[in-house]
Order: C-alpha cells, then structure tokens, then sequence
C-alpha cells in the first residue's frame, strides 16, 4: 500500500458524513463526532505544515507554500501510506507546472458530488451569507478559501474554483480515475455506495460493519449528537454543521430566479451528473 487516499468535493457535499462512514468501516465501531478527531482531516493546516517544514510557514508566500505543497504530499505519503485526506481544492497544478496532488502521492481518490443548488443552500447557511451570494460564489472561478492576504489564517488557502470546474478538474484532467459518487444515490442507498467504495479502496468490511456505518450515519443521530455535545468543525457562522441533509431541499427555499441562475452557470455539469 502506497500514497494517500483523496476524498474530494466541493464544500457542503457530503465529505464530512463520508468521513464519519469511513472511520466506521476502518475502526470497525460506530463513529461519533467526539471520536472522528484527526481521522481524514485536511493537509493544509499550517501546524501541520510548519512541523513538516520546520519552519513558521507565515513567513512563506501563498506562491511559495502551494509549489511546496506536492512535496509535502509526498512527504505524508511515505509516512502515512493509505492515510485519508480530505480536500476541496479543485485539482490544479502550480506555477511551475506540477500537479498539487500528484499521481505519485497516489493511492486512490474518492470525487462526492451534489446537485449544486442544494450546496448553494448549505453553503449559504453554513457561512451565515445569503443565497444570492452563495450562488456567486459558486460560479466564481478564481474562489479560494483562506486567501486572505492580510491575516494568517490556521489553514492555508485551498483554490475551488468554480462548481463546475472543481468537479471536472478531478474527473476530467486528473487522471487519478476517481471513484465518482453522488451524495444523492450515497444518501439512498447508503450500504450500496459503502460497499462501493470499500471496494475501490480495497477494504473487506462485512455487510455488519457497513450497517453499522449505515446507522452511525444517520443524520437525526448526528444533529442530536451536535445539539447536546457540540462539533468541534462547526464555524461559529453555522447553526449547526448537520441538519436534514436531505437531497432536493433546495425545492421550496430557492427562488424561481436563483435555481435558473445556477443551472446556467453550471448547465452543461449538472446534465452530465443527472441533476438536469
């Protein structure tokens, strides 16, 4: 076993409930948000990076900490083999032309993808924003998250991109063959996709352990669990991180005029992905 595993998507897709199934299936006990702790956590916390570096990675450029970002992926890889990372980055390459997730730091990638006018939802509640402004952040193609040039923030900037093009970066110009799996037939059929997934990991849960990452799973588990102990991973903009999580709770929320505006933006990715 080599590299990292890759579990990617746009924000409020799912990454956060996947990891919680996917920590059940590798402990082979029910998750809860008190034990998921570090597991498939991000690689672009700057702690994490100044101990790799040994240095204080603020005194770094943003240019400079993303051209070394391939190393520092290479690095975990050959000292966590199979280690999960969860990402939202859009796949892109630096400005010397090196991919920042390289097929060589490479085990496999995971792409949970989500009809886009829910995540204009979630996003919007998750930052405490308007729909209006979730939807163009969305259809922004230069959109980053901490790359706020005059603070440092604990993480360093991660490059969306578009929805569109953070979906198709993967999937199209990777060439790391993601397993693609939308969080709607995820949320169906969860055992299904479990499976599939262990599969493309090469893991053997038993169908006992992917019911149990069915049950531990459940969103009303998950929301009561937030409500009486808390989340760690909750913004101070959010409510809460879990809420129905249902699919098409976009219906009755999104205007007429708002859900058009995000099927032109993303038209052509929407109808690939059965959304249209």
């Amino acid at each position: 076993m080599t590299g990292l595993i890759w579990l990617v998507s746009y924000p409020r897709s799912g990454n956060t409930w996947t990891r919680l199934a996917l920590w059940t299936l590798k402990h082979e006990e029910p998750a809860d948000l008190d034990r998921l702790g570090n597991f498939a956590r991000m690689a672009i916390n700057r702690w994490m990076i100044d101990a790799m570096l040994e240095c204080d990675s603020g005194l770094l450029t943003a240019d400079e900490i993303e051209t070394l970002r391939p190393d520092l992926h290479a690095m975990m890889a050959a000292s966590s083999p199979g280690k999960i990372v969860k990402v939202h980055d859009a796949w892109r390459r630096t400005r010397q032309g090196r991919p920042v997730h390289e097929a060589a730091a490479t085990q496999a990638a995971l792409y949970l993808i989500r009809d886009p006018r829910d995540v204009a939802v979630s996003w919007a509640r998750f930052r405490g924003r308007s729909i209006d402004w979730a939807i163009d952040y969305l259809a922004d193609a230069d959109t980053a998250i901490g790359n706020n040039s005059y603070s440092i923030h604990t993480q360093v900037a991660q490059h969306l991109g578009s929805w569109s093009s953070n979906v198709t970066s993967w999937i199209d110009d990777s060439g790391l063959n993601p397993l693609v799996v939308r969080y709607e037939d995820l949320l169906a059929d969860t055992h299904h996709w479990m499976r599939a997934i262990a599969t493309h990991l090469d893991w053997h849960p038993s169908d006992a352990v992917i019911e149990m990452a069915v049950d531990a799973t459940r969103f009303d588990r998950l929301s009561a669990q937030e409500q009486k102990s808390g989340f760690s991973e909750r913004p101070r903009s959010a409510g809460s991180f879990f809420r129905s999580g249902k699919a098409q709770g976009w219906r009755g929320v999104l205007s007429a005029e708002q859900a058009a505006r995000i099927e032109r933006d993303h038209g052509e990715t929407m109808q690939r992905f059965g959304y249209l």
